[in-house]
């Protein structure tokens, strides 16, 4: 009975998992056994020592390159991924790339580069504060602050793809909420062609689908279920500023530059409406005028329309056109930008209301 109660304490006190006493009497486990990294044990052998392994850095980036006589910054929006809705205060993961369509390379804020230093800024308007900012994670979000996103990817060359990646938290209410962004190398300009926006549903926004197709018209960074889109569209033309805008009732879509009549041809103000549309209109009575997106809004001739030209003088009258923009002095029209009346002629209908005034 000895042998087998000595036996039975050594084998308590050296197996593990059997409970221990400890001075107090009280019984403990030893718990699993832990193994310092780089000690192999051996039975019945010293234990031996093994080189750990070594984590190899990662090489730094070069901030070398051959600079160009002129350097030029374009980038061009490649895509966006991240979920289709997310919950109210839920945290959320972006990826957007951006394509290098430029001549010189751009650097993150992270590699250690201090040339031509490119992030994603908020735009629409530009610099807003976005509200999706947030720091407030245990992980780094990748919001430099409320207006500013780090590229991810350290040194971007021409024809080279950046990656951002970066965290965001929603708003603690429902909401559609329409995201401008742009790429900007910092100190130098931002790059137009890389302008992107994305729609973020947090919840479920009250929207209601009838004016789903008028969205596509507001172009900036807003909570769009907080558009009043129920009024009419129509379009306003202020003679002493020169300016358009479009609007679908007080909300306005769109700003433009015109060019309005002259003094001895002036365009005539008051209420009227849209009376028809032509793709191109020509005039009837010498020297033809050529006008491009044309909307008659007043009987007698008047229309809106793109920048008038001739058939005939490789460009001159066009020219002189484009240098008129922003005064008075086309015959009576309300002439456009080529891009602007694009985007006029395909918003307004037939029955669109215009407002004309000083």
């Amino acid at each position: 009975m000895k042998k087998t109660a000595v036996l039975f304490m050594i084998m308590a006190l050296t197996l593990p998992g059997l409970a221990q006493a400890n001075d107090n009497g009280v019984n403990q486990s030893p718990g699993p056994t832990v193994q310092a990294p780089g000690i192999v044990q051996q039975a019945d052998t010293a234990a031996t020592v093994t080189p750990a392994p070594v984590e190899l850095a990662a090489p730094p980036i070069s901030c070398d390159y051959t600079k160009p006589d002129k350097e030029v910054f374009k980038g061009q929006f490649v895509a966006v991924r991240k979920k289709g809705f997310v919950a109210k205060k839920e945290a959320f993961e972006t990826k957007v790339y951006v394509m290098n369509t430029g001549n010189t390379p751009w650097f993150s804020a992270d590699s250690g580069c201090k040339v031509n230093v490119a992030n994603l800024g908020t735009d629409k308007s530009r610099d807003r504060l976005s509200t999706f900012f947030t720091k407030d994670l245990l992980w780094k979000s990748n919001w430099e602050g409320p207006n500013r996103i780090n590229m991810e990817t350290q040194r971007v060359d021409p024809q080279g793809m950046a990656t951002f990646t970066f965290w965001s938290k929603a708003p603690d209410r429902d909401g559609l909420y329409r995201e401008y962004f742009d790429v900007v190398v910092e100190g130098k300009t931002w790059l137009d062609g890389a302008l992107f926006s994305t729609d973020i549903k947090v919840g479920e926004p009250n929207m209601d689908p009838a004016k789903k197709d008028l969205l596509q018209y507001v172009t900036e960074s807003v909570d769009l279920a907080t558009v009043d889109l129920n009024g009419e569209k129509n379009i306003e033309v202020d003679i002493s500023t020169q300016k358009m805008w479009l609007k679908i009732g007080d909300f306005v879509i769109r700003e433009f530059p015109v060019s309005t009549g002259t003094n001895s041809h002036p365009t005539p103000v008051g209420t009227t409406k849209i009376l028809n549309k032509m793709p191109v209109r020509v005039s009837g009575s010498s020297p033809h005028y050529i006008m491009p997106k044309w909307m008659m809004y007043r009987k007698g001739g008047y229309g809106i329309h793109a920048l008038p030209s001739l058939g005939n003088d490789h460009g001159v009258y066009w020219r002189e056109a484009l240098a008129h923009i922003g005064s008075r002095r086309s015959h009576g029209c309300i002439r456009l930008l080529p891009q602007d009346a694009e985007f006029a002629y395909n918003f307004g209908e037939v029955g669109t209301k215009v407002v004309v005034h000083y």
